[in-house]
């Protein structure tokens, strides 16, 4: 595999970065205490094309590649210096994905304009009981009529869900057998649908997260994504994109924090020399600079493989998520432990990073469930057969 930004996406990334800079990054402290989605930052985004790059032209996009997608949203995340605000795009960028993958061309027609023009997209697969088993989902619609159904469920901490004008659903369908799992779209507006407030949360708190309560919401044929029972495999494939979207994020956001590491270390000194000198210290940059290089290969990798169809994108994807989520944790506290007591302060604004890396960790599938996902995959791929003798090379 090679990947080489074309002087294009390089230009996009730089684009975006400088939006990200002069627009999202301002105020970002007074919002995380505040617990404030940046809705005119996000209009914004939308106005500046961010959405459009790989979308289909004749709903309005510039019909380009992932590749150019993720040169834009590389660029986002590191000059954005907001975590939340970029989840929330993630997030959305999600719900595109599974639309122009899986959709139907009405319903393309209909949402993709809307969603690549300022409104927000959520979708909604955890529910009170669990999160990382997308399969036991109790959301469920229930035959009313020849073509007509009541969704009733509850999902919990859906990121965008306050503030989302468009709703993926991971609900099940009745009469359809026990392969039922199905996928529903819906607008916020539609009779029987809820959101509650926005939870208070340790990191992320730029981030709308909340409940969707659906009682009897009235769907139809016309409102399924991909085929009926159907939707654990198009919820796979999503996820994919999701996790590899986290290894690209993460890397561009510790990647922001290099130059601010590297001003603390020649301007703070221990023993009558900048710290930077010393080789504790240099191991904690060096660490960072790892993470940074491996979440973002990683994430390369992914999505080289799912844009090639190759079998491999999902495991790849965990990997790039476990590499970006667990190094993230890892890189905020030393970053906290660099600046001492100056990083604890939450007047300086360093502890964010950590309480924004620690979400990581769950979000996107937790940790354990990218373990569990890898480990599938390498018995899937590399166990003989019992009557086949190892022989050790």
């Amino acid at each position: 595999m090679q990947i080489t930004w074309t002087q294009e996406q390089h230009a996009r990334r730089e684009r975006f970065r400088r939006f990200a800079a002069t627009t999202v990054a301002p105020g970002t402290a007074e919002r995380d205490r505040a617990g404030v989605f940046d809705t005119k930052s996000w209009q914004a985004l939308a106005d500046e094309g961010f959405w459009t790059a790989h979308l289909p032209r004749e709903h309005g996009g510039d019909g380009g590649t992932l590749w150019d997608f993720l040169a834009g949203l590389e660029g986002l995340a590191q000059g954005a210096d907001d975590s939340g605000f970029v989840l929330s795009a993630v997030a959305h960028a999600g719900l595109l994905h599974v639309l122009c993958e899986h959709g139907t061309p009405e319903q393309r027609r209909r949402l993709l304009p809307a969603l690549a023009g300022g409104a927000v997209g959520a979708t909604a697969a955890t529910e009170p009981a669990g999160g990382s088993h997308v399969a036991a989902v109790g959301t469920r619609a229930s035959v009313h009529g020849v073509d007509d159904w009541r969704l009733t469920g509850h999902k919990a901490h859906i990121t965008n869900a306050p503030v989302a004008d468009h709703l993926l659903i991971v609900g099940r369908l009745d009469g359809i057998g026990s392969r039922d799992i199905t996928l529903f779209v819906l607008d916020r507006d539609r009779p029987g649908v809820d959101t509650g407030a926005a939870e208070d949360l340790l990191g992320q708190r730029t981030s709308p997260t909340g409940p969707i309560i659906l009682d009897g919401v009235p769907v139809g044929p016309a409102d399924v994504v991909g085929p009926p029972g159907d939707g654990l495999a198009t919820l796979y494939s999503f996820l994919a994109f999701d996790r590899l979207m986290y290894g690209v994020v993460v890397a561009a956001q510790l990647e922001a924090l290099l130059p601010v590491v590297l001003r603390r270390c020649a301007e703070r000194r221990a023993f009558g020399v900048p710290i930077g000198e010393h080789e504790f210290i240099q191991d904690k940059v060096v660490g960072i600079r790892t993470t940074i290089e491996s979440a973002r290969h990683l994430a390369y990798a992914a999505a080289d493989a799912l844009v090639r169809g190759d079998d491999s994108y999902s495991a790849l994807a965990s990997c790039a998520k476990l590499a970006a989520s667990e190094g993230a944790v890892r890189s905020t506290v030393e970053l906290v432990q660099i600046f001492g007591h100056a990083g604890y302060d939450r007047t300086g604004g360093i502890e964010r990073h950590l309480r924004d890396a620690v979400a990581i960790r769950i979000a996107g599938g937790t940790t354990e469930m990218q373990k569990k996902n890898i480990y599938k995959d390498v018995v899937r791929r590399y166990a003989a057969p019992l009557d086949v003798p190892v022989v050790p090379a």
